[in-house]
């Protein structure tokens, strides 16, 4: 009862989780970190996975394109 009425006396997100970080032993901090970062790297892979574009290219327009720019640089290059 209480560390209840503390918690409710710290208001404020970032007043609770130091004060729980606070109290807890010494290597715990460090396993509450490396767990910290890994919940942070999730949430960037999530939000890069979203992000990217379904591809409606065909590799073989893809290599019909390269084709076409290379041979219109020998063109290029031998018109000289």
């Amino acid at each position: 009862m209480i560390m209840e009425a503390i918690v409710k006396e710290r208001s404020n997100r970032t007043q609770r989780i130091n004060h729980y970080f606070s109290i807890l032993k010494r290597s715990q901090p460090e396993i509450l970190e490396n767990g910290l970062k890994t919940m942070y790297l999730r949430t960037l892979a999530q939000k890069l996975d979203s992000s990217i574009l379904d591809n409606n290219i065909t590799m073989e327009e893809i290599v019909d394109e390269v084709n076409a720019v290379r041979k219109g640089r020998y063109e290029k290059q031998n018109c000289i």
